[in-house]
């Protein structure tokens, strides 16, 4: 089982080209019924579209209101998915994002189903690469830097210090004071409500009630399964304090302390760091000081040896510090 959550996924093109697919075809048939229906009405009466001075007819009259409020619609859709178009190609030339993300597929239904939501993407796009891209945020750099630091330090005889941590009562010294993400891991017990139905009526109706009312009990048990199946849960960004023996996490208004001696997996990812026990549910920290945590557990739990042998630290190991990073990697400054 992978305990890395998947990566974040942008599926708005695919959304766009799907939803423009739809709607634009659908008004631009809606629109144009609409309007050959009240010119037939108007000429039958002696009139026309065109005789901006005539008054409408009372047969012609539902028609027409049908026509102005589909074209309004369409108006209304057009403006909002150029504007759209317009700021979603600001964010993601100033963010320096690929072009409609490199999905090609969906960039061209939208310039055939939707040209001018692709115009204005194209103009807003333009118009994002000229400005200054928005601050880098570099804790998580600074984090793996940190642990990377502090791995070699240690390695080469140094003592870990110990740090304040205020209104935190303890008879060994802190080591780690940090604010992480804290989730556990497991299963649990949803409970849902099955529906019958009756009815009566013809026998289609009969049978299409039937059907409806099975499928509602389908997607009520299928929800449950989903969320009753073991997942990551309790999700809060907490304050973690380390110590020599013990990791502190403060969930949701009580102390929660896990014994170093009782980890029986330890696994470390880009994101934050996952332990795992004998007789609770795993735990998973994330954020930037996840990976100082790594380290100093290493240090405690096996001492200064485990540092260069220990596997789970291998990332850490590999870790370039900034100056030997930028002397490796090209330039990309213009």
């Amino acid at each position: 089982m992978s305990f890395v959550p998947p990566p974040p996924k942008s599926r708005h093109w695919t959304f766009t080209a799907v939803a423009t697919a739809v709607v634009t075809p659908a008004l631009v048939w809606g629109v144009d019924r609409s309007y050959r229906s009240t010119e037939r009405c108007l000429r039958a009466h002696g009139s026309s579209i065109g005789d901006s001075d005539a008054d409408i007819p009372e047969p012609c009259s539902e028609v027409s209101a049908l026509l102005g409020l589909l074209v309004l619609i369409a108006g209304a859709y057009v403006a909002a998915t150029a504007i759209t178009g317009l700021c979603v190609g600001v964010a993601e030339g100033r963010h320096r994002r690929g072009f409609g993300h490199r999905r090609w597929f969906s960039v061209t239904v939208v310039g055939v189903a939707a040209p001018w939501a692709l115009a204005t993407y194209t103009a807003g796009y333009g118009i994002g690469r000229l400005l200054r891209p928005p601050a880098v945020d570099t804790s998580w750099a600074d984090g793996r830097d940190a642990a990377r630091r502090t791995l070699e330090f240690l390695a080469q005889g140094g003592q870990p210090g110990a740090v304040p941590a205020p209104g935190f009562l303890t008879e060994e010294p802190v080591h780690l004071d940090a604010r992480l993400h804290y989730a556990r891991h497991y299963g649990t017990t949803v409970a849902y409500q099955q529906t019958s139905a009756v009815a009566f009526g013809s026998p289609a109706f009969v049978t299409g009630a039937l059907l409806a009312n099975a499928v509602g009990n389908s997607n009520a048990r299928s929800r449950a399964a989903r969320m009753a199946s073991p997942q990551w849960r309790d999700h809060e960004l907490t304050r973690v304090v380390l110590t020599p023996t013990r990791t502190w996490c403060y969930s949701f208004g009580r102390w929660l302390s896990f014994d170093h001696t009782a980890v029986m997996e330890y696994h470390l990812d880009p994101h934050g760091v996952v332990l795992l026990f004998a007789d609770t549910e795993p735990l998973r920290l994330t954020g930037p000081g996840a990976w100082l945590h790594a380290v100093l557990f290493a240090y405690f739990r096996f001492g200064a040896p485990a540092l260069t042998t220990a596997t789970f630290l291998l990332p850490i190991r590999a870790t370039q510090s900034p100056a030997a990073s930028a002397a490796t990697s090209p330039s990309t400054s213009r």
